[in-house]
């Protein structure tokens, strides 16, 4: 029964009740009743009826409806633990959703708010994929599952990079199981995005334990000899410092720093920092965290610039103050000198 006919039948019964106690007390006080004392109030009910169903009843809510008929049982059989059959396929991830996450509000279910999870993960939606893996975990904080799923929705967040939080999300399963497969497989994955490379080879190294003669054994290697490569092409470039000059410009405004490789003028660079120059000259270091693609193989070929703006606070688009690209020297700090001029 839809929930507009339910409105309309509660508002009916307290109609009646409201009628029926007056009856009665017009007649203990002797005064005239009529039947169509009602009638004012019904037809009023009746008009807001007829216009909720002409004019209110949008074609959301006739879709929900039609979902909530079509996936209510699908989401009855999920809360229930039981496995998909052939009448849940080509469902509407979407549709179920909505529907599911009425329900397990109702009725909740460890089953039930993983796959909504999964679903969440499926549209993605990390934030509303975590809240589901919580709300899990709330049922049983021992389920592997749902802390995983609660760590990849953390890492699916931060653009497919650890985070602290997920990795303690990852250390937990870990140490119940330390050969957990998928806790392990994540964990590389996103540390290697991250730019933990110790923490990626540690990871790719006990699944090449466990798997390395099997099907998988070729990409494992191939992801721990990426990160040990990215690993020491990090170490050449840790604390990779420039100097920044300055002619005849004024001081205060917001410098950009970044990388490039030989020869290239635009798209995202390898690396980017941006800092307040409240005085010239500057030093600008370059942390892990600035680089915004994998560290190059040929490190000879990067080259460094710089733009400046005046204004602080202002995008690297108002920054129309250059310095020309520079080659670096790995061997030496500060590993470039630039000047920016008018």
């Amino acid at each position: 029964m839809s929930p507009f006919i339910v409105l309309m039948l509660v508002l009916l019964a307290a109609l009646l009740v409201c009628f029926l106690l007056w009856r009665r007390e017009s007649r203990a006080a002797g005064a005239p009743v009529s039947i169509t004392a009602l009638a004012i109030p019904l037809l009023v009910v009746a008009l807001a009826g007829l216009g909720y169903l002409t004019l209110g009843l949008e074609r959301d809510t006739l879709d929900w409806l039609a979902d909530q008929r079509r996936y209510d049982p699908v989401a009855e059989r999920v809360i229930a633990g039981e496995a998909p059959g052939e009448q849940d396929q080509d469902i509407s991830a979407a549709a179920l959703t909505r529907v599911l996450q009425a329900r397990l509000l109702r009725e909740p279910s460890l089953t039930g708010w993983y796959t909504l999870g999964l679903l969440y993960d499926q549209l993605g939606a990390p934030a509303q994929a975590q809240e589901a893996a919580r709300r899990a975990l709330e049922i049983d904080p021992d389920d592997h599952a749902a802390r995983l799923l609660l760590a990849r929705g953390l890492i699916a967040q931060a653009d497919g990079r650890l985070t602290d939080q997920a990795q303690a999300e990852i250390a937990r399963v870990l140490a119940d199981n330390p050969n957990h497969d998928g806790a392990l497989m994540l964990q590389a994955m996103a540390a290697n995005e991250a730019r933990r490379f110790d923490l990626a080879a540690q990871s790719w190294r006990a699944l090449l334990a466990r798997h390395g003669d099997g099907e998988a054994g070729d990409l494992i290697r191939r992801g721990l000899a990426q990160a040990e490569q990215q690993r020491q092409r990090g170490e050449q470039l840790q604390q990779l410092t420039v100097t920044v000059r300055a002619d005849d410009v004024p001081e205060g405004g917001t410098l950009f720093v970044f990388l490039r490789r030989a020869g290239e003028s635009g798209g995202q660079p390898l690396a980017a920092r941006r800092v307040l120059a409240e005085s010239f000259p500057i030093q600008v270091t370059l942390r892990p965290g600035d680089w915004l693609q994998s560290y190059p193989e040929q490190l000879d070929q990067l080259r460094v610039a710089a733009r400046y703006t005046p204004a602080p606070g202002s995008s690297v688009d108002q920054a129309n103050l250059n310095a020309a690209p520079t080659a670096l020297d790995l061997d030496q700090r500060p590993a470039a000198s630039l000047t920016i001029r008018r």
